[in-house]
This record gives structure tokens, sequence and C-alpha cells, in this order.
């Protein structure tokens, strides 16, 4: 309470000699000054001088801790309109990326798969400890999935088969799982005429790579070949593009050969899937 009473004390003396100086620059306008006046106003010149600075100093602090108050609080805003922004392009990206696979499968589904009865699903789970391995998918028994079923990608690509079915969901083993014994049959489609058949199996020596076995020894392979199913089995319709040739290998003495092939489908990041009913027999 004293402390306002003091600033008012000084505002309202600073005041008064504002008043005072101007009343004495009117009253001397037109004339010289006498002695006594002339005192007066460097008198109060003085004091107005030494009250005014500390004042102006004091009005400039002030007002300098609002603005960077307003500073502050204009920084905050930006920051949280930034962060909706990051969260946006974030949500945006998510939808560009799925609308492009969900074209990707109608495209499948509209051309060469249009000989199949596709059944969409989204992979819902995967191992990190056996990644090449499997996954689950959230299309069961309800859906028309059973066992035995080949699973291919949004582009058509071999991703593998259904090994265990549930009412709404059900497990794939992919055709890089090394577990698989059976393997895929499958045949290249060379350059030439001849198309040499094989078995297609997960490698253990690359990670994520399909080892082509059982090749004839006089067979034309090159790496860029592409390999399909061969129709052979009754899981696995023909013609689905298993992957492409990256080497090609020759056994002991040259009587035996293979090939080291590169999955076709990203089964890194598969998200959508389509698992290919049966219709009756073998295709």
């Amino acid at each position: 309470m004293s402390r306002l009473l003091t600033n008012r004390r000084l505002f309202i003396l600073l005041a008064a000699l504002i008043v005072v100086t101007v009343f004495a620059g009117l009253t001397v306008r037109g004339r010289v000054a006498t002695w006594p006046e002339r005192a007066l106003m460097d008198v109060e010149n003085a004091v107005a001088g030494v009250f005014y600075r500390p004042a102006a100093q004091l009005t400039a602090f002030l007002q300098g801790i609002h603005d960077l108050r307003d500073m502050y609080r204009e920084n905050a805003a930006l920051k949280a309109q930034l962060q909706n922004y990051s969260a946006l392009r974030a949500k945006l990206t998510d939808l560009e990326a799925e609308n492009a696979r969900l074209k990707q499968m109608l495209g499948y589904k509209q051309g060469a798969g249009a000989r199949f009865r596709l059944i969409p699903a989204q992979v819902i789970g995967r191992d990190p400890g056996q990644w090449n391995s499997g996954m689950t998918i959230d299309a069961g028994r309800a859906a028309g999935v059973a066992s035995d079923m080949a699973v291919v990608s949004a582009d058509g690509s071999l991703v593998g088969r259904i090994a265990q079915v549930a009412d709404n969901s059900a497990k794939v083993v992919l055709i890089t799982d090394t577990r698989v014994g059976d393997g895929v049959s499958a045949r290249v489609q060379a350059q030439g005429a001849e198309q040499p058949f094989g078995i297609v199996v997960g490698s253990a020596s690359g990670a994520g790579r399909l080892d082509m076995t059982f090749l004839s020894p006089v067979a034309q392979v090159r790496a860029g070949d592409t390999v399909v199913t061969s129709g052979l089995s009754d899981i696995f319709p023909a013609g689905i593009v298993i992957g492409t040739v990256e080497q090609v290998h020759q056994g002991a003495q040259g009587l035996t050969q293979s090939a080291l092939v590169q999955p076709a489908a990203d089964l890194d990041y598969l998200q959508e899937v389509f698992v290919i009913a049966r219709t009756g027999g073998a295709s």
C-alpha cells in the first residue's frame, strides 16, 4: 500500500512539474524571461530529467516483460500448431500408402487374379523371432479360409500357405520358412523354350531368400529369370510369381544345379494379402 502511495506521489509531482513548465513557457512567450524565471526553468528541467529517465526506463522494462510474455504465448501456440500439422501429415502419408496398396489389390483382383476366388485379409500379427517363418491374418473359417490354401500379396506374388485356421483368423507359413520340408513346386521362365522345373524352399544361407533345388544340370537358368509356380500341386495354382533368380550354383562335377531366388513379394512389410480359395481340385 505504501509503495502505491509513493508511486502516486511521484507521478503527481511529475505531472505538476510538466504543468508548471508548460505554463512558464506560455507566460514567457513573446518576452525575455527574467533571471528568477530562468532559474526556475533550469531547476524544473533538471528535476524533470531526474524523474523522467527512470520512469521511462521502468516503462520500457515493463513493456519488454509484457512483449516477452506475448512472445512465449505465441511460441507455445505455434508449437501446438506444428505438432498438429506433423500428426496430420503423418496420417495423410499413411492414408496415401494405404490407398496405393488398395489400388494395387483392386488391380490384381480385376486382372490376373480374376481367375481365382480371392479372400482379402489384413496381417494382424508377426513373431519378431520368426519373422521369415509366419504371420497371422484376420480372415478365418467364417470368411471361407481353410488349411493349405495359397496366400498371395497385393500384387499377386506368392506369400505362403494357410497352416492353421480359427473362426476369424489364420496362421500363414511363409515361403521363406526354412522349416517347411515339402517346398513349392516351381518352374523357371527361362529365355529359351525349355522351362526347367524344381522345388523352392526357404534358404538356409540367405535370410529372406529362397533356394530352388532339383534343377536339371543341363537347364539353361540365368540370373534375372522369373520363377513361378508349376501347378503340380494341390495347394498352389500354376503361374503365380514366386521371385527372380539372383545366382545359379553348379554342384560337384556338374551333376546338380540350384539357384538363389529373391522373393517377388515384399515379405518384410506385408499389410494386406489375398487367400486363394479352392474351388475344386488342383489348378
